[in-house]
This record gives structure tokens, sequence and C-alpha cells, in this order.
């Protein structure tokens, strides 16, 4: 029997695969090579080395930090976005990855590059290789770099966008690589993000108390500026003069598992102190503990304030059958319809969010509509196995 082609997957500079620290592409990579065959792909995934193994068909590629890259990083973490200084830290980091990752990568017949376009700088693309670019964010119209970019998608076959959101952002600024690009929409496991009734509750005895059994409003993801965290506080504090005994749950960090705490979650904290019987920060929390507090929510928030691709939890949140109200940003909207699967409101209206969370609790024939109708979508068309059927023809550039 022939053999199959060798596939390298490579992930961004800074965690592991499988996910044991977090990381939204981390995960989107452990899910989706569990699932390919090895009859299909003889898989590699080249990432920084972690604290669990890939099942026994993947084969690790590690590229172990350096003194040099640890020290870049932890200056990284503490500077602001708008510091150049930050900058110089990314460079030093993915170039330092990027050398060992695409040497590993080498003798690859296809590779696979995640959100990470920069690491094309690096690749020698090798006769009758494959280059395929996965981008889950928005990275290859950034002001300085798409210089660059121009002439390093000539390396690349195809590029997937997680979204028609992603995919029109690029094509404004790059118009001659129009046929290189290809939507494949995220998805996720609705037998893993489900309906859990009680037993969500006390299952999550360690991180809330479970005899508090006040209506719950629930945030998952980084605790970053974009993500709008902030304006959620602000209409949650105006929401409470409408929902006296509605409490906020806020799950998430500045990054990934251990990574310091930012300048704006302290601001985080600051804000929620008139609220600090109501509001709960949970930290970082593993899949096995959010699949249960998706299920324990009332409602689920999402509000970014840019153009946020298409999150994983947005599809999490809505396979869990739970009301979703979030800003209409972004690949959001191709995903979610308003007042079908969820209520859509302004990017940083805190009194518009206010008014679609006072609206979800106060109905409960809303939430379970909407949480109903938004589960049947994702069963329908927004799962692994709808996914996995394209995705090996765009790796392979049958599609």
């Amino acid at each position: 029997m022939p053999q199959p082609p060798r596939l390298t997957i490579v992930v961004p500079e800074l965690l592991p695969v499988p996910p044991s620290l977090g990381g939204a592409v981390e995960q989107w990579v452990h899910e989706t090579t569990q699932r390919l065959s090895p009859e299909a792909f003889d898989i590699r995934i080249c990432s920084r080395p972690g604290a669990e193994r890939s099942p026994a068909h993947i084969r690790n590629l590690h590229v172990p930090w350096t003194p040099l890259e640890r020290l870049s990083e932890a200056v990284k973490q503490r500077l602001s976005w708008r510091n150049p200084l930050r900058y110089l830290a990314k460079v030093i980091g993915v170039s330092a990855y990027g050398v060992r990752a695409m040497r590993l990568a080498r003798d690859s017949d296809i590779v696979c590059i995640h959100n990470e376009p920069n690491l094309l700088l690096f690749l020698n693309k090798q006769p009758g290789q494959r280059v395929v670019l996965h981008m889950h964010n928005d990275h290859l119209t950034h002001p300085a770099f798409r210089w660059l970019y121009h002439r390093l998608l000539h390396k690349v076959d195809t590029v997937i966008c997680v979204s028609d959101y992603i995919r029109q952002c690029a094509l404004r600024h790059f118009p001659e690589h129009a046929h290189r690009f290809e939507v494949l929409f995220n998805a996720t496991a609705p037998e893993v993000f489900k309906p859990y009734g009680p037993e969500a509750r006390q299952a999550l005895a360690q991180v809330l108390p479970p005899d508090d059994t006040r209506p719950m409003v629930l945030y998952v993801g980084r605790l970053v500026p974009e993500k709008g965290v902030d304006v959620l506080i602000r209409a949650f504090g105006e929401l409470k003069a409408r929902q006296p005994d509605a409490r906020l749950v806020i799950a998430g960090a500045s990054f990934f598992a251990g990574s310091i705490r930012s300048p704006f979650q302290a601001e985080l904290v600051r804000l929620a102190e008139p609220f600090k019987n109501d509001i709960v920060f949970t930290g970082y929390l593993p899949h096995e503990q959010l699949k249960y507090l998706y299920a324990a929510a009332d409602v689920i928030a999402f509000p970014p304030v840019w153009g946020e691709p298409c999150a994983l939890v947005v599809l999490e949140a809505m396979a869990t059958g739970v009301c979703f109200v979030a800003t209409e940003v972004g690949g959001i909207p191709e995903v979610m319809e308003h007042q079908r699967t969820g209520l859509l409101v302004p990017p940083g209206d805190s009194h518009a969010l206010c008014e679609a969370l006072d609206q979800a609790l106060s109905s409960r024939s809303l939430r379970e509509a909407c949480g109903q109708a938004a589960r049947a979508k994702i069963l329908q068309g927004f799962t692994w196995a709808h996914l996995l059927q394209r995705l090996p023809k765009l790796l392979e550039g049958r599609a």
C-alpha cells in the first residue's frame, strides 16, 4: 500500500499540543488530529514541549524553550500592546522558534502553519511540497507586516480562513492571492458541550458555591481589552438595578494557564469591586470544567469589541443549549442569528448589552428557544465530523 503523505502541523511559538496550558489554536489542532485517519496522513505536530502526549498515531516534534526565548516572552507579557518593545520581543520569540520548527518540517509532504504567517519567513519550501496557512485571526492585515506577507504568500498553496470575515479582510489587502483563500468554519463537540442538568452544578462544587442558585451570567475567554470584559462588567452594574439577584461569573486568564496577571486584569477587578459579592473571577479553567460551567449558566455573554473571527467559545456555548448574547462583530453573525439562536448587540455598548441580558433573564421561554435553536444549528453544520469532511481536501489541494 502507498504511504500516506507526511503532514506536519506547526502551531505558534508559545504553547504545547496537547493543550495542557490552554490555547484555542492548540485545542483546534488537538481535536482535529485525533480524528484524522492515520491511513490518510502521517501526522506530526510541531509545538513547545508539554505535560501530555498525543495519541500513538501522532508524532510530537518539540521545540524546547531557550533562555533567550523565556526572557523575551517574560518581557512581552509585561508590556502593553502599544509598547514597541513588545513587538521586538515577539520577533525574537518567533524567529528562534521558527528556525527550528521549519527545520523539523523540512521533509514533510504537507506543511500546515497555524495562525503565524511570520513562520513562512523561515520556510525553505521543498520541490513538490504543499504549504497551507490556517488563519484563526486577522493577523495577515497587520499594517507593519503587509509588505512582507505580499511576498511570503507566494510560498503558500492554500490559506484557510475560519470565517468569511477573515477571508474578506485578507482579500482587501491581498487581491492578487484571492485564489488561495478558502473558508472553513471552526467546529465543536456537541457530545461534550451539551446540557448537563443538575450534574453541572454538582461538578462545579470546587469552583462555585453549590448552594448559590441565583441567575448566572457567564463569560468565558481571555481577559484582554479586545474581548470587552470591561464593557460586560459595566453592563452588569446596570443590570443589577433590574435583576438584583443576578451574578456574573468570569472564567479566563490574560492568555493561558500560568500567565501573569496583567494590568487589564487588575482594572477589571477594580471595576468589579462595587459588586464583589456578585462577581466571581474563576481564573483559567480546563475544558473538563468549562463544559459544566457553560451548562450551569442561565445566559452566556461574549462581548468582544474587535473583529472576532469565529471563536470556539461561540460554538461551545451554542452547543450547550444556553441562551447566548454576543456583539455583532467579525465572524459572529455568520454563525449566530439575532432573536433565533441568540441575541446580538453593538460592540462597546454597555447599555445595549444590559438590555439584552435583562431580556434574556426575564424570559425563560426566550432563553430556551434560543438555546435549543443554537444547539440544533451546531448539530446541523458545526461539528468536528462536518469540518473533517472538507479539511483533508484542503490540506491535499483537492477542494
